[in-house]
């Protein structure tokens, strides 16, 4: 078996990163609740942490600015997806309806 790439590992570790912190939106989680969590050092968690932030996915907290959360730009894509599905649930069922009319 081949060994992970380092862009690769560094994705991971992104993706391992936004799962940290969901549930801490609020009070958010410091730098060493962080890393620990990642099993990396903190310099690199920083890293981590800012290229998110770069991307507009985490933030400091505002006034706890030792802790750090994820923005709501997630929760906005959740949002956009759940009213696509509403709009293509609207056009099947308006599809549903005119195609199981009764002829008159």
């Amino acid at each position: 078996m081949s060994e992970t790439s380092k862009p690769a590992q560094s994705v991971r570790r992104a993706f391992r990163l936004v799962w940290v912190l969901q549930g801490h939106s609020f009070e958010g989680l410091r730098l060493k609740q962080v890393a620990d969590a990642l099993q990396v050092s903190s310099p690199m968690a920083l890293r981590d942490l800012q290229v998110l932030a770069e991307e507009g996915l985490a933030e400091r907290v505002p006034g706890r600015e030792d802790c750090w959360r994820l923005t709501p730009k997630l929760v906005q894509l959740a949002c956009a997806h759940q009213e696509e599905m509403r709009r293509l649930k609207a056009a099947v069922d308006e599809f549903t309806q005119r195609y199981t009319r009764q002829p008159r």
